[in-house]
């Protein structure tokens, strides 16, 4: 229902803004990510049946620069105002310390979880458009491929899924950030709901209901860099080194 409703402003804005618009150009990136989560569980219980009001998992923060890409289509209405949305392709991801699959393991073990995620952002952009502005805005995320890896003393163990029911299917966020003349620019952005998916269950091997993530909180944030290149600006430039070199 979120998602329609921000498809819905989306069309609204495009459509009422378009009479407007002073300028609109597109542009496009890739991200450098540092992530973090405040995972952990609520009621957890360890492998000597010990149960915790709470257990931190979190380990390390997760570095990607693979893969990330991003199109924007942008609506200046003035020198020092304007709005963006766009299509992104990201890794995102957490890295914890918890409970091993193997139940004959009773220290925790490193785990990695990531998805492939599809998104949707609208953004508004505050200050000088052609130099330094600030940006914030919201987005939807689809995530569409799931990885983890445990790491064991007697080596990885590895799954992958399309369309997982593991973690949620459509994670909202949030984000600010900002522009520096030239296009280097940096981001926050925060997750509004958990990456792995609390409801989700399977059948063990003694006939028992099991919903791994129920009491796993799971929300991630993370810090981007990237470089918001115009494609009218790259498309002039080309023009331009062209004529050079037929001189």
């Amino acid at each position: 229902m979120k998602l329609k409703l921000l498809l819905a402003i989306t069309l609204f804005m495009f459509s009422f803004t378009g009479l407007f618009a002073q300028e609109t150009y597109s542009s496009s990136s890739g991200e450098m990510i540092l992530s973090f989560s405040n995972a952990g569980y609520k009621n957890y219980v360890d492998n000597s049946g010990n149960k915790m009001d709470f257990k931190s998992v979190s380990d390390a923060p997760r570095f990607t620069v693979w893969f990330h890409l991003a199109y924007f289509y942008n609506i200046d209405f003035g020198e020092h105002f304007g709005i963006y949305t766009g299509l992104s392709m990201r890794n995102i991801g957490l890295i914890t310390m918890e409970k091993s699959s193997n139940h004959d393991v009773r220290e925790d073990v490193k785990w990695k979880r990531r998805s492939y995620s599809l998104g949707i952002p609208l953004a508004i952009k505050i200050g000088n458009m052609d130099g330094f502005y600030l940006f914030a805005g919201g987005q939807y995320e689809w995530l569409f491929h799931y990885k983890e890896k445990e790491f064991l003393n007697s080596g990885k163990r590895k799954y992958t899924e399309w369309f997982s029911k593991r973690v949620n299917a459509f994670i909202p966020s949030v984000f600010v950030g900002a522009t520096l003349p030239g296009g280097l620019s940096a981001k926050f952005t925060y997750a509004l709901d958990d990456f792995m998916n609390r409801d989700y269950s399977y059948t063990n091997t003694s006939g028992k209901i099991v919903k791994p993530y129920e009491n796993m909180d799971s929300k991630i944030y993370y810090f981007s860099l990237f470089y918001n290149a115009r494609w009218d600006a790259v498309m002039a430039q080309e023009s331009s080194m062209r004529k050079i070199a037929l001189l």
